[in-house]
């Protein structure tokens, strides 16, 4: 391994680096060829955007904002990672199967039984050997959105 200066930031990195830390440059590249692995080997000539192109990314409508607790999705524990107006970011020792699930969330003076559907699902295990997961919220119930503003950081 060696360093080499990026043509179009000038900062070192390594020359085995499929991209640039810095700048990004050869993200293109980078996206071209997951993207054709994933549609089995077809041509990716035009360059794409990167949660378009990568596994396991969505974007949910709405900002997120952080709040850590344990929930039930569909009768076993899960740790909730941040919610939106939209969605929920979840992680469980289990796979969540496809479609809807229930999950039931206590915080504090708030309790909710929401249903959704599994938007995404990481192929990768975190440390802790947990699945992390996203679940778009089907019909929030009455209170749920205000839930969401009181977590809402003061601008």
């Amino acid at each position: 391994m060696a360093l080499i200066v990026c043509r179009e930031c000038s900062v070192n990195r390594s020359d085995t680096a499929p991209m640039c830390p810095h700048c990004g440059l050869g993200m293109n590249q980078v996206l071209a060829e997951l993207r054709r692995s994933c549609a089995g080997g077809a041509a990716a000539d035009a360059p794409v955007a990167a949660e378009a192109a990568m596994p396991g990314v969505e974007k949910r409508r709405h900002p997120r904002i952080e709040h850590r607790t344990f929930v039930r999705v569909d009768g076993q524990t899960a740790m909730l990672f941040n919610v939106s107006r939209s969605g929920l970011k979840l992680s469980s020792p289990l796979q969540p199967r496809p479609g809807r699930v229930n999950v039931e969330l206590e915080a504090g003076e708030y309790s909710f039984a929401l249903q959704g559907s599994v938007r995404w699902v990481s192929q990768r295990r975190s440390f802790s050997n947990l699945v992390d997961f996203g679940v778009e919220i089907l019909d929030p119930p009455v209170g749920y959105r205000d839930f969401v503003e009181q977590l809402t950081p003061e601008r």
